[in-house]
């Protein structure tokens, strides 16, 4: 019971995110926004992995720490922030509906870089997906751009990427140590990237606003990841990652009811191809 509860803890936490994020896109430029989010996530993280260890938790050694870092900023620097730009640049719903399609990603980079076997079902998913990331694009709404989703679809692949490299590191050290290394380590350099080319740019918000930071960095990453790893424990990989096929349905339901989004035949469509096939 207390598996459900987590599990839908993080569902409705990473539903929530470009819903949450939309309305300050226009005060908060998306690399800003990338990095704070997850340097309050990525802190919290690190402090919840500090306080919670395994009796058999092993030394990480420097290379793996480091290889941990660099991964962490393919997902940290480039593939979230790529999310935010998708945001910004399209409906909050197809936004959410194209990170989802990651799983699809993830298996094809589990099958060229670690060898890891697709199966016949598998593959029919993997090209349904295609076709439904192909009509969801067709069927553009206002709010929606074609740069929008290209840059979902580029968040999606190097999202899935990046769980794949990340995979046998979490199965030396776990998946919360792993998660919160290549979380805070590189949002630190992300901000000091900004600092030295003067992108970084402290906005001007209300309470509000600074609250949507929090609960974006704090919640969304934050707890909304540790949820997720307790699930995972719990119940399973196979049946906990199973939010990120139910995760596009909730995001678009909150998006019509707090954002009014508009939702077309061929949109619909297109999610209902995307969803189908991530259940192959």
């Amino acid at each position: 019971m207390l598996a459900y509860l987590f599990w839908i803890i993080a569902l409705v936490l990473f539903s929530s995110l470009e819903v949450v994020s939309k309305p300050i896109m226009g005060q908060v430029d998306p690399f800003t926004m990338t990095f704070m989010r997850f340097f309050i996530g990525g802190l919290s993280l690190f402090v919840i992995s500090s306080l919670v260890k395994r009796p058999d938790e092993k030394k990480m050694v420097k290379a793996d720490f480091f290889k941990i870092i660099f991964i962490g900023c393919i997902n940290t620097i480039f593939s979230m922030t790529m999310l935010q730009l998708s945001i910004k640049h399209s409906n909050a719903s197809s936004a959410a509906t194209l990170i989802s399609t990651s799983p699809i990603f993830t298996a094809v980079f589990a099958y060229l870089i670690i060898s890891e076997k697709i199966s016949q079902r598998k593959k029919i998913g993997i090209l349904l997906g295609l076709v439904g990331i192909i009509t969801f694009g067709i069927g553009m709404l206002e709010g929606d751009s074609l740069s929008g989703i290209l840059f979902g679809i580029v968040a999606s692949v190097t999202f899935g990427l990046y769980s794949v490299l990340l995979r046998r590191h979490i199965a030396r050290y776990g998946s919360l140590r792993c998660t919160a290394y290549s979380t805070l380590f590189p949002s630190l350099i992300y901000g000091g990237i900004l600092v030295l080319s003067g992108k970084l740019k402290i906005p001007t918000l209300d309470v509000q606003g600074w609250l949507i930071i929090a609960y974006l960095g704090i919640f969304v990453t934050g707890v909304a990841y540790y949820a997720l790893l307790e699930a995972v424990n719990r119940m399973g990989a196979t049946n906990a990652m199973r939010l990120f096929y139910v995760k596009p349905v909730v995001a678009t339901g909150l998006a019509l009811i707090f954002l009014q989004e508009p939702v077309g035949v061929v949109k619909i469509a297109g999610m209902g191809i995307i969803i189908f096939s991530l259940f192959l």
